[in-house]
């Protein structure tokens, strides 16, 4: 469980620059590409040529013309020697004769490496171990590969387009790039990825991101044998994460996958707008007040996911049955409330809805109601351009108190633009709807990553009073965040062992779900018993708590533990259905053994 015992240190994750050691030939091909050598060369080239002038200049006391030193100092980078006389030839001219032919040699190499860059970029894969493989260099690939630069991960990527200008930018990163079809075995094995420890899969095919995945877990679940030959332990594994359109399906195809009980979670599955809803409203949530009124411009992917999100929430923290009244600005709105409602019937209970279409003058009798005045705004359309005007009608026509916010996927100077007016009065919140959501956290996390910091919120809410607080979930140590993270995995198999499986959320109670006293003993053991398996793998052996010498007196059996401490797991365990609701799923039990909700809830 995370933070029972502190960690002395993180160990390096999987991906970055320092872990595994790099052979030789890696070092030395990566070093020539390194352009960093240039801004040594250049320098080292003026000296030995000033050097050299100086040296012939001087030569035989002085003798020779200025022309003469000049074609002299010149000859040295061709390896033409220095005159041999009686006396010597001096410091400066004995230096430069052979600083001059190791610049040019030097600078010979680079250029001749530089001008087979791709190739040599291809000779590294064979070297490269525990990286990541980007398959697809979209929009969204590409928004992927910037962040894992930025966070000093190694990554092979695979473009069947050949002609996508983001591969020039990639190869200048540093970054291999394969041209082919990522459907392909041979093109996955040219990419490593049996000694891969991440694959994304994000082209814009579903139906293709779908059959890389599971061909790639098919490559990287060969034999032992295989993985030593390719320096894989037995207990490593690829985990992979392919990009789903459309939001039921992929939650469908999460769930088949969440369901099978592997807490290895091998393949798991995201939408963006999905994901992007979430932390949309998680960065500007609806504000709890007496009328909630919220205004969503152009209801598409991610507008859809808000309105779900804040009728849930809404559910949640409201103090009566006031409603959360749902204005879409939109020319197809009553088609699209009526498509998302089909879709989620519980909304009905906590949604009012109104249609209005997307021109001017009814954006302005949207914002003149006086009866129930719009308090926030949102606007969540797939069209940057459209998404802009919009939110500069609407921030035109509310009131200045009234929050504006706009996703914009791939226009960031407009929103660069939006966000300096911003400051100077304009009042329009940006959201960079890419940008916010295809991060290392979710390559790191997958789908359940909420649910890992869910888990690490609540245990900062146990701490007691007067004890250090935790550190936030940016701040925390990698090896902490991978266990919250394998304890969200781990909740799958939790359930199964119990005859229960995990569904998309339909009822707002879903929260409520109560386990029996014998489940929450056996979910409690195997909390405690996955925590303990964790510390063992990772080094740390029985005895008086020392984090240096990776000591901790937890690790025993359940039976064993101080009741507050064997507590610690079934309180997490008691949370699992609240945190599963706040990430859109529910518990499901198939042989429905037991009522599961309280009474109160039954009438819903």
């Amino acid at each position: 469980m995370t933070g029972r015992a502190a960690e002395p240190s993180a160990p390096a994750k999987p991906g970055r620059e320092a872990p595994p050691p790099e052979t030789l030939q890696h070092k030395v091909l990566t070093g020539l590409t390194d352009p960093h050598w240039y801004w040594l060369l250049i320098p080292a080239g003026i000296v030995a040529f000033a050097l050299g002038f100086w040296g012939y200049g001087s030569y035989q006391g002085g003798e020779h013309s200025y022309s003469d030193a000049v074609y002299g100092a010149v000859k040295l980078f061709f390896l033409h020697a220095a005159p041999q006389p009686e006396n010597h030839v001096g410091p400066a001219l004995d230096i430069a004769r052979f600083l001059a032919p190791v610049v040019a040699g030097w600078a010979a190499l680079i250029a001749l490496v530089s001008m087979f860059r791709d190739r040599v970029q291809q000779l590294l894969i064979p070297f490269k171990h525990g990286h990541v493989v980007v398959c697809g260099l979209g929009y969204a690939g590409f928004e992927f590969v910037r962040e894992l630069r930025a966070a000093g991960y190694r990554a092979v990527v695979i473009e069947s387009d050949e002609a996508n200008p983001r591969i020039k930018t990639c190869r200048n990163w540093g970054f291999p790039v394969v041209i082919g079809d990522a459907q392909l075995s041979a093109t996955l094995e040219s990419a490593g990825v049996r000694r891969a420890a991440r694959l994304l899969a994000v082209t814009s095919d579903s139906v293709a991101n779908t059959e890389i995945v599971t061909l790639a877990r098919r490559l990287a679940d060969d034999s032992k044998s295989s993985r030593r030959i390719f320096g894989r332990s037995s207990k490593d594994h690829l985990r992979c994460l392919a990009r789903i359109e459309d939001p039921g399906l992929c939650v469908l195809l999460r769930l088949a996958e969440f369901n099978r009980g592997d807490d290895r979670l091998a393949v798991d599955f995201f939408n963006i707008d999905t994901v992007g809803a979430r932390l949309l409203l998680a960065e500007h949530p609806v504000t709890i007040v007496q009328r909630p009124h919220i205004a969503v411009a152009h209801l598409d992917g991610v507008g859809s996911g808000l309105v779900f999100q804040a009728a849930r929430q809404w559910h949640e923290e409201r103090v009566d049955d006031q409603p959360l009244r749902v204005t879409v600005i939109d020319d197809q709105a009553a088609a699209k409330v009526a498509k998302l409602v089909s879709n989620h019937p519980a909304l009905e209970e906590v949604c009012e809805f109104h249609c209005s279409p997307a021109s001017v003058r009814d954006i302005d009798r949207v914002a003149q109601d006086t009866d129930w005045p719009v308090t926030q705004a949102y606007v969540t359309g797939y069209h940057d351009e459209r998404n802009v005007e919009s939110a500069l009608n609407l921030r035109r026509a509310l009131d200045n108190a009234v929050p504006v916010v706009t996703t914009i996927s791939r226009a960031y100077g407009v929103a660069d633009l939006l966000e300096e007016q911003a400051l100077g009065g304009s009042g329009v919140t940006v959201f960079r709807t890419l940008q916010e959501t295809c991060t290392v956290e979710l390559v790191e996390g997958g789908s359940l990553e909420a649910v890992a910091h869910e888990i690490h919120r609540r245990y900062c809410l146990m701490q007691p009073a007067g004890a250090p607080a935790p550190p936030p979930w940016p701040e925390l140590a990698d090896a902490l965040k991978d266990s919250s993270r394998a304890q969200a995995r781990h909740i799958g198999v939790k359930l199964r062992s119990i005859g229960c499986v995990i569904a998309p959320l339909r009822n707002w109670h879903a929260r409520d779900f109560q386990f029996t006293d014998d489940e929450m003993d056996k979910l409690g053991t195997m909390e405690h018993d996955r925590w303990m398996q964790e510390k063992l793998d990772a080094g740390w052996t029985l005895g008086d708590e020392d984090p240096v010498l990776k000591k901790d007196p937890h690790l025993v059996p359940m039976e064993q533990l101080p009741p507050e401490v064997a507590e610690v797991d079934r309180i997490f365990v008691r949370a699992i259905p609240e945190m599963l609701a706040a990430v859109g799923l529910e518990i499901i039990d198939v042989a429905q053994t037991a009522p599961r909700y309280p009474a109160r809830s039954l009438s819903h």
